[in-house]
């Protein structure tokens, strides 16, 4: 592992930790869910299946969000390009089928690192506003003298420990795609 993807890393390990307790709720685990909200509580208890698919979808896309910018940084550092035209490709490739299609799909995606790097800067984007936005809010809320919340659990976990965790994620994200874009292609 190089200097420069080092972030990258460090991100993608806040970001899976970030993703686990969505799996882990997703396939019924009850720990630490009061912090998100009894509302999540009382929908998981009277739509355990739908709830479960809802929460597997979010733990799949944080997962995404991990895997995309490393993809991203691979493809922009030692930038991949196919020496052959993609109808060779297909047309002349050695093996089954499917290998020529699955070398057919990596060359498209090798020939597109600037948008999978623009994806990337906006994940790091989204990650940073959503967690900040809801670390003051949720703050904000707690700290509002006479204000009489209804699940003030939740508040605190959303504001002690789930945005602060997707903040912080964004922000080494969006250090980590800086400072490989600043590093030199090999």
């Amino acid at each position: 592992m190089s200097r420069s993807t080092a972030l990258l890393w460090w991100a993608g390990l806040l970001g899976l930790l970030n993703a686990a307790p969505s799996y882990y709720w997703a396939f019924g685990g009850g720990v630490l869910l009061e912090t998100i909200g009894t509302w999540l509580i009382d929908l998981r208890d009277e739509l355990p299946v739908l709830t479960g698919l809802a929460l597997l979808g979010i733990a799949v896309s944080k997962t995404l969000a991990v895997l995309i910018p490393l993809a991203a940084a691979h493809l922009l550092r030692f930038r991949v390009r196919p020496s052959r035209d993609l109808r060779t490709v297909a047309a002349g490739s050695r093996g089954s089928p499917y290998a020529a299609s699955r070398r057919l799909a990596s060359s498209r995606l090798s020939r597109r690192p600037d948008l999978w790097w623009n994806v990337s800067r906006l994940i790091a984007a989204a990650l940073i506003i959503y967690g900040a936005a809801g670390l003051l809010v949720n703050a904000g809320l707690l700290l509002w003298p006479g204000l009489d919340l209804q699940d003030p659990t939740a508040r605190l976990g959303q504001a002690l420990l789930w945005y602060p965790m997707l903040l912080v994620w964004g922000l080494v994200l969006a250090a980590g795609l800086r400072r490989v874009r600043a590093t030199p292609a090999a």
